[in-house]
């Protein structure tokens, strides 16, 4: 008997949607499922930037290759490794500047994002100028019955500054445009699209997946395909997965991912004979809470008037660091002084001139004092005082950076050095766009954790998107992409815009995947 389905996809975030339409384009039928009650998973609360290395659009601005991608991912990554082999690591640099065609000429519109540097632009292969593209804002009208389907933006993600935007009501920018624009293109080519419905298991013939288990209203449904693919983000959402293989403290609370992706698919492979890699691993970036959601940091630790501090009143790393390194570095440091929280102390000039989570600059409603989502005081002794933390340590560290801000050299850690670090901060008649006294009363603070934008670690795939078993050979019939995968970069990150990059470069490849090839 036919199979339902030639691809069921799991997960309508951009890189299941990306498949989906990907795979309706040659012809194939397709399903979506989602576990969700909206569409758009992490990609719609994310800034929506796409790594993607000698694309069309940058070369008007820089030259680029995949031969220097590739030579840039080598020498990053370092030796290869299961989860980073060489032929994932070729897969991406070939596959990229094809997807970015791919999308474009799909009416997926696209443009070069500038002043987002590579991560290591001192790398060989690193580009200076970037590869980072984004697409253009979408008229929610344009979706028409799905419009009130697609998950909305604001909220805790990287973008979550966007809320303040005029028109945020009837238009969708960075992620959630770019889910849109897919989800549009899902619906207009015939994908079919199953929402509040998780699958709750796989069916298998041997070692061959043949479909899954869907719940929906309650009831269980066989849907057989003769390919699955795993497009259903990581665990972060799950605190029991996160406890069992993240690092602690942990909490899912420190996520700015989407609340839905708990990592359901996961054991369900497991139990298939699937293989994992990189378990302990997570896109880090340093976060605060606010207003019930987690909260990026990266447009605020970077620009003039603030430091991160740990219990004992110490700097200890670079704020201008890029999310992951930054992320990491506070429980690096929690191995010798309490570091989970650390604290953000700005002075306010800072907070009359730079938004801080929810709150736009120069408003700090009574409530979150109140709730004590940030601390305000007169000086910095009480303000040290206010957060419990060491008051010697905190007032030496200030007169050791005010004396840094002052000369526009960072002698401890060299912030605002550098290309990616000069990307960042506040551009002018500075010295250093990143440094600035801390000296303004009144003074502010607010806890600053480990969080992240998805996990890692997940099923180990081959460098078409194929889920590979413990015994090293391919599970027949299941893919995976994105959060649901291993990470091609363990530990690290090569550019802004890389983990949303990797998860569609994934799924392009498993969708036009021939499995007879």
């Amino acid at each position: 008997m036919a199979p339902d389905y030639d691809l069921v996809v799991v997960g309508a975030g951009a890189a299941g949607l990306l498949a989906a339409v990907a795979a309706r384009r040659l012809g194939n039928t397709v399903l979506v499922v989602e576990a969700d009650h909206l569409a758009g998973g992490s990609t719609a609360v994310s800034d929506g930037q796409l790594w993607l290395p000698a694309n069309h659009l940058m070369a008007k601005l820089a030259p680029d290759s995949t031969t220097d991608a590739q030579t840039y991912l080598d020498a990053l990554l370092g030796p290869t490794t299961a989860a980073s082999s060489a032929e994932r690591r070729s897969a991406y640099a070939r596959t990229a500047a094809k997807l970015a065609r791919w999308l474009t000429q799909s009416n997926v519109p696209l443009a070069a994002v500038k002043g987002l540097p590579d991560h290591r632009p001192d790398l060989p292969g690193g580009k200076p100028q970037g590869r980072v593209l984004a697409t253009s804002p979408l008229e929610r009208r344009v979706l028409g019955e799905w419009a009130a389907s697609l998950r909305p933006g604001e909220g805790g993600g990287r973008g979550g500054l966007r809320r303040f935007l005029p028109g945020r009501r009837t238009t969708q920018t960075a992620g959630e445009a770019l889910a849109g624009h897919l989800l549009h293109r899902a619906t207009a080519n015939g994908v079919e699209l199953w929402l509040d419905s998780p699958v709750v298991g796989l069916l298998a013939e041997g070692n061959t997946v043949t479909g899954v288990v869907v719940r929906r209203a309650s009831a269980d449904h066989p849907v057989t395909a003769t390919r699955v693919l795993l497009a259903s983000g990581g665990f972060e959402a799950n605190q029991g997965l996160r406890e069992e293989y993240l690092p602690l403290p942990t909490d899912a609370a420190w996520s700015t991912s989407a609340a839905s992706n708990v990592g359901e698919l996961l054991n369900l492979a497991i139990a298939h004979g699937a293989a994992t890699s990189g378990l302990d691993d997570a896109w880090w970036i340093p976060v605060m809470r606010a207003e019930g959601s987690a909260w990026s940091l990266d447009e605020v630790r970077a620009r003039p008037h603030c430091v991160i501090v740990d219990s004992a009143g110490d700097r200890f790393f670079d704020e201008c660091a890029p999310a992951n390194a930054a992320g990491r570095a506070l429980y690096e440091r929690s191995r010798g002084v309490r570091a989970v929280p650390s604290y953000l102390v700005l002075d306010n000039r800072h907070r009359q001139t730079v938004p801080l989570g929810p709150w736009p600059a120069g408003s700090t409603p009574r409530k979150a004092l109140d709730a004590g989502e940030i601390v305000k005081a007169g000086s910095l002794n009480d303000l040290a005082q206010a957060l419990g933390i060491d008051r010697a340590g905190l007032l030496g560290s200030m007169v050791r950076f005010n004396g840094f801000a002052g000369k526009g050299k960072d002698l401890d850690f060299s912030r605002g050095e550098g290309v990616w670090k000069g990307s960042a901060g506040e551009h002018g008649k500075r010295r250093n766009p990143s440094l600035g006294k801390v000296d303004k009363s009144p003074f502010w603070a607010v806890k600053v954790y480990p969080g992240d934008a998805g996990t890692k670690g997940g099923l180990l795939i081959d460098a078409n998107s194929r889920v590979l078993g413990t015994d090293g050979a391919v599970v027949p019939g299941l893919y995976a992409c994105g959060g649901a995968a291993a990470s091609l970069f363990p530990g690290t990150s090569p550019a802004p815009g890389a983990a949303l990059g990797a998860a569609l470069v994934e799924a392009f490849l498993a969708a036009t995947h021939r499995q007879d090839a």
